[in-house]
């Protein structure tokens, strides 16, 4: 899925969607027109105008986005494409149905989808990345166990940690790395 900029003097004057667009646009992409491949123009809108809280580091795998309003939103197909911001501001885009990523001023976008019931904590005490089985506490008293063989090794001292179902099971995502686990306590 590819964005990419139409200027605006190409845009149709006549069609009230690149007008809004283009207005919409005005100052926050130096008066480009932007648009997904593929998709119609009158099913194509930005429904939100926000920002990523805290780091982002590109998209990869049912990656977990938190926004500045506290929403989550996770990566619904698979696309890698690195790239790192704090911060950043972001659109959530709607084309044929379905919703968008895309961070200001770059071209790539992903489709999305609204998660709740994430929970939000910090390891208590080291975190040494995966093993196979390895076994974290909380600082919120929970436990979990990683369910499925990985080997990473990362190392941080009481790292944030986000724990979400995806839809088949739960992940834990730490300091980059996310494994699948289970709650043991």
């Amino acid at each position: 899925m590819n964005i990419t900029p139409k200027p605006a003097n190409q845009a149709s004057h006549g069609d009230a969607f690149s007008l809004r667009l283009r207005l919409h646009w005005k100052g926050a992409h130096a008066g480009s027109v932007m648009f997904i491949e593929g998709a119609s123009m009158s099913n194509y809108e930005i429904v939100k105008a926000t920002q990523i809280d805290g780091d982002f580091e590109g998209f990869d795998d049912e990656v977990l986005f938190k926004l500045m309003d506290g929403s989550y939103w996770i990566q619904d197909q698979y696309k890698y494409w690195y790239h790192y911001a704090y911060c950043p501001k972001v659109n959530i885009l709607r084309a044929n149905g379905r919703l968008y990523l895309q961070v200001v001023g770059q071209q790539e976008a992903v489709p999305i989808r609204p998660i709740s019931d994430v929970v939000e904590s910090q390891i208590d005490g080291e975190f040494n990345g995966w093993d196979g089985e390895t076994v974290y506490a909380l600082t919120n008293g929970q436990v979990w166990q990683q369910s499925t063989y990985q080997y990473d090794y990362t190392y941080s001292y009481r790292p944030d940690v986000f724990i979400y179902n995806a839809g088949g099971g739960y992940k834990m995502q730490v300091e980059g790395t996310t494994a699948d686990v289970r709650r043991i306590k």
